[in-house]
């Protein structure tokens, strides 16, 4: 007699955020770690490692708004890392690993001790027409799932009433000052089967989330959708959406009425 293949036995694991799904991955995990723990070269890997991960002669890499080079630092004393500037001149001049030249921004290891959440940097994205304002993306642990609120760079704060975002695997830009373009989990049958929205919105500034609009809708079974915004050789920002009908495939349009600031109609 011989066994006979069920190709019904693992279908749970098509419910990537089910809970029998995670459960198995975790024995995964444990199974994995137990065998490369047991490699005698483990721990001397992993603490060369620690150890680049960690040092002060990294390279300290950066972006460049308005005259500042923005940079994200993380070593032992800041694990979870600070989010800083300098003064482009300084930062030419060769004094980027002097500490004292930066100025902190915002501490995610203090945030994370106030907030009782042990936030993972995620990035910002800055309104082009006010490079101090911007949205902070803050990951609970590393997850792909991330918060996104409104922050201050010139009073080094969240914005009191600001734009914030719930934990969800997101993508936002600015269409405008007062105006967020978003693809999120906007509820029942919104999400893909991989996971990912696949319809945007447009949501105004103290608009609830429930009453954002929708802009533009891919399919169900696509990978996701999410918006853009680009700037053209005259400097006019246009938006417009992406749909990935699969990993390998992916298709663009601009909104003909676009939202960006200072654009002038669709091309």
């Amino acid at each position: 007699m011989t066994d006979t293949f069920d190709p019904t036995a693992h279908a749970y694991l098509e419910d990537i955020e089910g809970e029998e799904a995670l459960a198995w991955v975790m024995r995964q995990n444990v199974r994995s770690l137990a065998v490369l723990q047991d490699d005698p070269r483990y721990h001397g890997f992993r603490d060369a490692a620690y150890a680049i991960v960690t040092s002060d002669a990294r390279i300290p890499y950066g972006a460049i708004r308005g005259g500042y080079v923005y940079n994200f630092w993380t070593d032992a004393a800041n694990p979870l890392g600070v989010w800083r500037r300098m003064r482009l001149a300084d930062y030419i001049a060769d004094a980027p690993r002097e500490k004292s030249g930066w100025e902190l921004i915002l501490d995610v290891d203090a945030l994370a001790k106030a907030d009782g959440r042990k936030w993972v940097f995620k990035g910002v994205d800055c309104l082009p027409s006010d490079r101090n304002i911007c949205l902070v993306r803050l990951s609970e642990g590393g997850k792909d799932a991330s918060i996104e609120r409104e922050f201050d760079i010139a009073t080094k704060s969240f914005v009191r009433g600001g734009f914030e975002l719930p934990e969800a695997k997101s993508n936002i830009v600015w269409g405008d000052k007062d105006t967020l373009l978003i693809a999120t989990d906007w509820g029942k049958a919104s999400l893909t089967s991989s996971g990912y929205p696949f319809i945007v919105k447009a949501l105004k500034r103290g608009q609830a989330l429930a009453d954002a609009v929708e802009i533009f809708r891919g399919q169900p079974d696509d990978v996701l959708a999410a918006p853009f915004s680009i700037e053209d050789a005259a400097g006019r920002r246009w938006t417009g959406a992406m749909r990935a009908e699969t990993f390998f495939e992916a298709s663009s349009v601009i909104f003909p009425d676009t939202l960006a600031e200072g654009a002038g109609g669709a091309p």
